[in-house]
């Protein structure tokens, strides 16, 4: 039992010398809501050894590895809210490395569930895009990213919550909002994450109809008040051909 202990005790620590410089999860979102996440994680001082890496979805369905070292192991570890992946690193790894994989996400677009008798907060066409991520894992975090690409028919009437608030110090924006290829999209980031950090985003998406249809709407208002406004203007005689007329 003492040199089990001691084994276990070896491994963690090996492991926690491991860095996680970059965490990025490109997101393709589908019609039904759910989604496909493809991740790409940098590591640095890689260590021989086994750690928890957090990921923020509520399933991992179908997990493909996609690129890894030679006896690289994964293994998903899925929840109702947040999942974890269980990461092996072998004796001999590279001190750096960049290991690829993708799983299925389910239920990440929707309409957000309400209590009997209880009335929606948001609009009737609107759904939610939520994604809450907290680093449970004993590595820091250099850069967390997430990059969404919606449906080519919807798109972010607004971005509801990005949390953390921007620092002063921070260039960029907590969540900015994209286009690729017809899609729109969302970037979500965040440096230096130390084990209990969080950071969250909440994107209210529409139909893209929508926009086509309120912009055409509002060209046929001005369309109609320029006529309107033209025909009073040619009805209302001038002050010049009042007075030149016989009294």
């Amino acid at each position: 039992m003492k040199r089990l202990f001691i084994a276990l005790m070896f491994i963690s620590s090996a492991a926690g010398a491991t860095v996680i410089d970059r965490y990025a999860t490109e997101l393709d979102v589908h019609a039904d809501g759910g989604s496909r996440a493809m991740v790409t994680l940098d590591l640095k001082k890689c260590q021989a050894g086994r750690f928890v890496l957090p990921v923020g979805f509520g399933g991992m369905d179908r997990l493909e590895v996609q690129a890894a070292p030679d006896g690289v192991v994964l293994k998903p570890v899925p929840g109702k809210e947040s999942s974890t992946l269980e990461i092996e690193l072998p004796p001999g790894i590279a001190a750096s490395n960049s290991l690829r994989f993708a799983f299925a996400a389910p239920d990440v677009l929707g309409r957000p569930k309400t209590a009997a008798g209880e009335k929606a907060k948001i609009a009737a066409d609107t759904q939610l895009l939520r994604h809450t991520f907290v680093n449970t894992g004993a590595l820091e975090i250099g850069v967390y990213e997430l990059s969404v690409q919606l449906p080519g028919d919807l798109r972010v009437q607004k971005i509801a919550e990005q949390l953390p608030r921007t620092k002063r110090s921070e260039v960029l924006p907590r969540v900015r909002l994209d286009r690729t290829d017809d899609r729109q999209g969302a970037d979500l980031q965040l440096a230096n994450m130390k084990q209990g950090d969080r950071t969250s985003m909440v994107l209210n998406v529409v139909s893209a109809r929508h926009s086509y249809g309120w912009l055409l709407a509002g060209l046929a208002l001005s369309l109609a008040y320029l006529v309107g406004f033209r025909s009073l203007v040619k009805a209302e005689p001038s002050p010049e051909s009042q007075s030149a007329q016989p009294s």
